[in-house]
């Protein structure tokens, strides 16, 4: 038996494999990651112009900040080189800040800079510190966090799980799901549905532009509006319930013998 060897296919399998080398580097080359020691409560605030953002509560006396860093370069003209000098930048000065009780993330001042690059962002917080997060562009994803949060994309999803605080929650075009959250929620959607499982009294406020809302285990008083779509709400009433859609069914599950009043337009 004659055995030939290809070295077209040899070839092509180094070039693969420098590829993915290639990328992988550059995969790490474009993240920072800095940890901030803090003492006592703490409340922070981050934003981005284009970027996911995801906030998790882990120690209770450390921070932890990991960015990913993204330079528009084909849409601003921006050289390769430019672009890792742009990037070698932020991470040399990661745009982090602390002072009074509060830690920054993500204000970039340079208008020029700020413009050409979007940052992911995940972020590890002591249980008890405060949120607020907002980004033009991407999802916001929120886990475990004993403390108000309130959380603003452009456009994107928005997740919250695990929340002892009061909520708000916005998104220009996305939806909201919101799961165990221990207190009042306001939650607005231009486009798309709203979701809310709520475990502790508070009141809720919710609004969809073309989207519905289903809302469980609600106790307090309750505003839902839709432009179109459905409205559900399961709970007790506590205070007055206000639904309104102009184009969609609306649905009300009440504990067995609760009494109600109904005024329908």
């Amino acid at each position: 038996m004659k055995t030939t060897t290809k070295p077209g296919i040899s070839i092509l399998s180094i070039v693969l494999v420098f590829g993915l080398s290639a990328a992988n580097a550059f995969a790490q080359d474009n993240v920072f990651e800095e940890s901030v020691t803090i003492n006592g409560p703490f409340a922070l605030d981050v934003e981005t112009g284009s970027g996911a953002i995801k906030v998790r509560s882990g120690s209770r006396d450390e921070v932890v900040v990991k960015g990913k860093i993204h330079v528009n370069r084909r849409f601003f003209g921006v050289k390769r080189g430019d672009a890792d000098e742009i990037i070698q930048a932020i991470k040399d000065n990661p745009p982090i800040e602390v002072s009074d009780g509060h830690l920054r993330v993500g204000r970039i001042s340079d208008r020029s800079v700020r413009k050409k690059v979007s940052i992911s962002y995940d972020i590890i917080v002591p249980a008890g510190t405060g949120v607020v997060a907002e980004t033009g562009s991407g999802s916001i994803t929120v886990t475990g966090i004993s403390a108000p949060v309130d959380v603003h994309t452009g456009s994107g999803s928005v997740k919250l799980d695990a929340i002892s605080g009061a909520v708000k929650a916005r998104t220009g075009s996305g939806s909201i799901e919101a799961e165990s959250i221990g207190g009042a929620f306001h939650g607005r959607a231009g486009s798309g549905s709203i979701s809310l499982v709520q475990t502790a009294p508070g009141d809720v406020v919710v609004s969809t532009g073309s989207g519905s809302s289903d809302l469980k285990g609600v106790v307090g008083s309750v505003s839902a509006s839709a432009g179109s779509g459905r409205i559900t709400v399961d709970g007790r009433r506590e205070g007055e319930w206000t639904l309104d859609t102009g184009c969609g069914s609306v649905r009300v599950y009440l504990p067995e013998g609760a009494s109600f009043e109904v005024v329908a337009e």
